[in-house]
């Protein structure tokens, strides 16, 4: 088990503010970049840093904090770890502190984790370019990267980006890109984190959904796999907004590219397609891809998750609720089986792990998706069976509306369906090991 890195601070509350950020970023040709992102947020009395995270470095010194400054000062600043730095606040903060940071970065030629951030002779995928403000509830909710499961624990933001990019490649992001003069600009609002990458040589295809624009991306010899993409999140934008309510972003947009250990990367507005499952586009695999990701813009780009803490909420919500798309297709008697092999499989690695481990509890990753993925899938099927779907899909649209731009508790979520039938109480003990 590898030890978790947690930094407390007892005695505040919860920060309720709406941080924003304003990025300038440049990127070369070679990959190598540099910026300064302004940040705005709220501060408490007395409260004597903040704590940001560099999650490239999980694999190598990618991204470096070169500088900070408040109203003019410099300040300093501590690496802990390659992905957690520290800046120093001054004596006296007010209430609302605007903190500027300078950053450079490279991006490594080759895929390494989730290929996330890397570039190819088409590409540069750009994720968590920048340094991103962790969340504080009481505590620094900051942990070590682990090489597998998502690392990315943030609050919603607002963001402004401009940048200047080589002048072949085209910017698709978390946002409504917008070219003037010389730069890309890029804004979106209520963003758990901003999602960038680079294309050029690639082809777009557009549709709407009652309104919403749908953009895919993609090589030119991957049209097929475009308009599958295009057609499976059609289909399934109808199925979870009945289920669960309306979409909640003005767009989005799907790119095609290549990943390595990833079948496909959630991000506001924002979905990553691994271009290796993208020549067999009429696979079940591949409408998985689309339809798991698609749900992620409800469980964790609107309601957020401690991934690393408890990474069955937002993984276990996902994949049941691509579930969903499958049930329509007369396939979810499929998908439970296979669920329950995953399940049981994780259950011989890992006998002392439950759905709701947290990541350090998952020894190089043995049994993590079969737990998270399949197992709490499993879990939230039966859950629906007990309760009947008005009871079972009024509760997931109750906990929507009350963690909605917000990081949510599982135990809320839990606490939430055992209040409407006790015998849920037993279902928590089998799959997570507690009452």
């Amino acid at each position: 088990m590898r030890s978790l890195l947690v930094f407390v601070l007892f005695g505040a509350s919860f920060l309720g503010f709406a941080t924003t950020y304003s990025i300038e970023l440049a990127v070369e040709k070679d990959g190598t970049f540099w910026g300064k992102a302004l940040v705005c947020t709220s501060v408490e009395p007395g409260q004597k840093e903040l704590l940001f995270r560099l999650y490239p470095n999980a694999f190598g010194p990618f991204l470096e904090l070169t500088e900070a400054w408040a109203g003019g000062t410099p300040l300093p600043t501590d690496s802990v770890e390659p992905t957690v730095w520290v800046v120093y606040l001054p004596e006296e903060s007010p209430k609302t502190l605007a903190v500027e940071l300078r950053f450079r970065g490279r991006l490594p030629n080759e895929l390494l984790g989730y290929g996330i951030f890397a570039q190819t002779s088409s590409t540069m995928t750009l994720s968590q370019f920048y340094p991103i403000l962790a969340p504080w509830d009481g505590e620094w909710r900051v942990y070590p990267a682990f090489a597998f499961g998502d690392n990315v624990v943030a609050e919603v933001a607002d963001y402004t980006v401009e940048a200047v990019l080589p002048a072949d490649f085209l910017p698709v992001g978390s946002g409504a890109e917008n070219f003037v003069g010389t730069k890309w600009q890029i804004s979106g609002e209520n963003l758990r984190e901003f999602g960038l990458v680079l294309v050029r040589d690639y082809e777009s295809l557009c549709s709407f959904w009652q309104g919403i624009p749908l953009r895919v991306f993609f090589p030119p010899p991957l049209r097929a796999a475009a308009e599958k993409a295009l057609r499976v999140a059609e289909e399934a934008l109808e199925i979870y907004t009945e289920k669960l309510g309306n979409f909640p972003y003005p767009d989005l947009d799907l790119v095609i590219v290549p990943l390595a250990s990833a079948g496909g990367v959630e991000y506001p507005r924002l979905i990553l397609i691994a271009e290796k499952y993208a020549f067999d586009p009429e696979s079940e695999l591949f409408a998985e891809i689309v339809a798991h990701e698609l749900a992620h813009q409800w469980w964790y780009g609107e309601v957020g998750a401690d991934q690393v803490r408890e990474p069955w909420l937002d993984e276990a919500l996902a994949t049941y609720t691509s579930g969903l798309y499958f049930e329509t297709k007369g396939k979810l008697a499929e998908k439970l089986a296979e669920w329950q092999y995953r399940y049981q499989r994780a259950k011989r690695l890992n006998p002392s792990a439950s759905v709701g481990s947290a990541l350090w509890e998952f020894p190089s990753g043995q049994g993590y998706s079969g737990y998270v993925y399949a197992g709490g899938a499993l879990f939230l099927h039966k859950v629906r069976e007990l309760l009947g779907d008005p009871l079972f899909f009024s509760a997931l649209r109750s906990f929507r509306e009350k963690f909605r731009w917000r990081l949510a508790e599982g135990a809320e979520l839990l606490a939430l369906f055992s209040a409407l039938d006790p015998q849920v109480s037993a279902l928590v003990r089998e799959f997570f090991g507690k009452d």
